[in-house]
């Protein structure tokens, strides 16, 4: 019964984290001053799946996303958004993640394909970087 508890109490931080809208994340990153973390899958999608409960979720739940926004983009709701982000990449999943520089230039770095937690957290750490730098 405890853990039960314990992963509905978990599962409503991690939605209240990861954004399901576009334009709701990147209000909160400019508003914030965050880099914008966007990832993009489909339900249908097995690998887009496991990045989402053995990445992501985990990450949110441990606080390692608390530094950049977060939003999870579905290929097939919102085709034209996510082919403008993706540049017509096709392949799924793809995190993206968007970083605005001292200059105020928005600086783009990408990794394709299923991602475990290290690299990740190193995206996060090369945009937090930029971000301050």
């Amino acid at each position: 019964m405890l853990s039960l508890l314990m992963a509905i109490m978990l599962t409503g931080v991690t939605s209240e984290q990861i954004k399901t809208d576009y334009a709701t994340a990147y209000k909160e990153s400019v508003a914030q001053d965050k880099p914008l973390l966007v990832v993009v899958g489909a339900p249908w999608c097995p690998a887009c799946n496991a990045l989402k409960q053995t990445t992501i979720q985990p990450m949110a739940q441990t606080g390692e996303l608390d530094n950049v926004s977060v939003v999870l983009l579905d290929r097939d709701t919102e085709p034209a958004l996510v082919n403008q982000l993706t540049k017509g990449e096709k392949m799924l999943p793809q995190i993206i993640m968007f970083t605005k520089s001292s200059a105020g230039k928005w600086e783009r770095q990408r990794l394709m394909g299923y991602q475990p937690k290290q690299p990740v957290r190193n995206l996060i750490r090369k945009a937090v970087t930029l971000g301050q730098g």
